[in-house]
């Protein structure tokens, strides 16, 4: 069989805003970012905030969509059925997915919910506690599973090489509840860690999307924070209060003691995988007054101590795998 040399293309497809978060965003980038020098990397988002281009332009192109439904049917106009395509949201339909095969791409998918059917090439699923049998899949359909396909930018990649270190109180906590924070949980965690002597400095992590007073004292805010500069405060903290979301996994890469909840329902089962896998510290539902008292909890008894965020599979091998993973793909066109 004669093997194409010519560089594959690569198409990246994933929104962000207020109702939606970053997530799907931000692990889409960091994907392409793992891929760029070896693929064609094209990335299509609905109307990019000054955020997401400048996050953008140091991978790979941007095309901007519509931001209303007829994003669909532009972003399948630009197929020409020789890329590889990676989805990443919950919106992209069994019947969605199909489309894009039919003009003859191979398709990714990144996360999998259990409740739809998946016609993809290749589902990519970040979680602890899911196998095949959870999901509705084609015969064909490759599943890969677990943390060691972390979906991680590249400054968290190189942070988790690093040693774990001591910590002591007080200690010096970053918050971050993702571009938008809907709920404000910013704002209720923050005044909870007021009250708490064991708590040093507080860093609040921002996006553009969050638009509620920033008004407390002796509170470092930081607002849409390169990868950079991102991974280098959550380093250099002690403990990181987190939904169970992309953030997440990126606290892990850097070993540091996490304490985690959920805020929407897709985020419960991530939860209690971490949990169950010792990973984190929980208090539950972050939006009910019961998860600010657990929150004290944790901090005043150090239970903390006893997780291993240290134990989790994110290595410095995953941009390899991935590597790996669409060569294959790529070959079998």
């Amino acid at each position: 069989m004669k093997i194409d040399t010519a560089i594959q293309k690569v198409f990246f497809r994933a929104d962000a805003g207020l109702q939606i978060g970053y997530g799907h965003f931000i692990r889409t980038l960091a994907l392409a970012d793992m891929l760029r020098d070896d693929f064609d990397c094209t990335f299509f988002t609905q109307s990019p905030s000054e955020y997401q281009q400048r996050e953008a332009e140091k991978v790979c192109p941007l095309v901007a969509l519509p931001s209303d439904d007829n994003k669909f049917e532009k972003f399948l106009d630009y197929l020409s059925g020789e890329e590889i395509v990676v989805l990443d949201n919950y919106f992209f339909t069994t019947e969605y997915q199909q489309q894009i095969r039919e003009k003859g791409c191979k398709l990714v998918c990144l996360d999998g919910m259990t409740t739809k059917h998946y016609v993809s090439d290749i589902l990519i699923n970040q979680s602890l506690d899911v196998s095949r049998p959870d999901f509705s899949l084609e015969e064909y359909t490759i599943l890969n599973t677990g943390l060691q396909y972390a979906l991680l930018r590249k400054p968290f990649l190189n942070k988790s090489i690093q040693p774990k270190r001591e910590i002591n109180p007080p200690f010096n906590i970053v918050i971050c509840f993702g571009g938008a924070d809907m709920y404000n949980l910013t704002d209720k965690v923050i005044s909870q860690l007021n009250e708490e002597k064991k708590v040093g400095n507080i860093t609040t992590i921002v996006g553009d999307a969050y638009h509620c007073s920033l008004s407390h004292q002796n509170v470092c805010y930081r607002r849409n924070l390169s990868a950079e500069e991102m991974a280098d405060v959550i380093f250099k903290s002690d403990i990181a209060i987190l939904p169970s979301s992309t953030v997440l996994k990126e606290a892990l890469a850097c070993k540091i003691y996490i304490i985690s909840g959920y805020f929407v329902d897709n985020q419960i089962q991530t939860y209690n995988a971490y949990l169950d896998n010792n990973l984190i510290c929980g208090v539950g539902d972050f939006t009910v007054p019961a998860a600010m008292k657990k929150l004290s909890e944790i901090i005043n008894t150090g239970v903390f101590y006893s997780t291993k965020p240290e134990n989790c599979k994110i290595d410095g091998l995953i941009p390899q795998r991935y590597i790996n993973m669409f060569k294959n793909l790529s070959i079998c066109k």
